[in-house]
């Protein structure tokens, strides 16, 4: 099978300390999968290489069987889109303006945006409900709505593949599933870093698990969420229950003291 995303053997070595080893994630075509694990995993690190902010010290990235080395980076943008965390930005461009630089992989140099480019952008931040906010300027926005103007602004990029690094940050609950149900349902192929494990049970269809920078697990939600597995990675007490239509969900339990008699 020929992957849509692909690391083979992949490693990272950042100021002498080895952040990921011999990490082998696939995607598949149409395919949503998270890649989870704790803080200091090795997510973002991994995300990174596949869209070529890091340089990984051995093995290597593929998108739909080529290495990533055989993309320019114009070619690699019209393949793969990126939503990287946010920290907040200081553009004083508007929203419309900043998803429109979505576009640039499709232009020439100093090509002007056309009528086309326009509906794109139009019917991306429609797709993240900011249609009405095209003119506010950026800065301007929650830290939510920025998230999804970024989230918009990759959509326009209308590539097969979309590369997220917790797309939910800074959302609240509605907005959360709001875009874990944009993200399930736009029918490209989907890796992206997700913390809470309730969300990767609910929208992603494989998951591969992270820890100390070794991937220590791979599987469906169902298969790999369990009991066990969450309290050897994540150190707490669980239990794992199933929805009617067998989504996996997952409550914590704290350790309780055992009261003085």
């Amino acid at each position: 099978m020929m992957w849509q995303v692909e690391t083979r053997n992949l490693a990272m070595k950042l100021g002498g300390q080895q952040i990921l080893e011999h990490i082998h994630v696939t995607a598949g075509k149409g395919q949503v999968v998270g890649i989870i694990g704790p803080n200091g995993s090795g997510k973002s690190t991994l995300l990174k290489c596949i869209y070529r902010v890091l340089q990984p010290t051995d093995g290597a990235v593929y998108l739909q069987g080529r290495e990533l080395g055989q993309y320019t980076v114009r070619q690699s943008a019209k393949t793969l889109a990126v939503v990287a965390q946010h920290h907040g930005y200081g553009f004083d461009f508007t929203v419309r303006e900043m998803v429109l630089m979505g576009r640039s992989p499709y232009k020439r140099f100093l090509e002007q945006d056309n009528l086309q480019d326009y509906e794109i952008v139009s019917e991306s931040l429609r797709m993240v409900g900011l249609e009405a906010k095209a003119e506010r300027i950026f800065s301007t926005l929650s830290g939510g709505e920025q998230q999804r103007v970024i989230l918009a602004r990759a959509l326009a990029q209308q590539t097969p593949c979309l590369i997220l690094d917790e797309p939910t940050n800074h959302l609240d609950i509605q907005f959360q599933l709001q875009m874990m149900e944009l993200i399930r349902n736009i029918g490209k192929t989907v890796l992206l870093a997700v913390h809470d494990l309730n969300l990767a049970a609910a929208y992603c269809d494989y998951l591969f698990a992270l820890q100390d920078g070794h991937l220590v697990g791979s599987g469906t939600p169902t298969d790999l969420l369990t009991p066990e597995f969450i309290e050897k990675v994540y150190g707490v007490h669980a239990r794992v229950g199933t929805e009617e239509d067998g989504t996996p969900y997952i409550v914590y339990r704290t350790a309780r003291k055992e009261k003085n008699v």
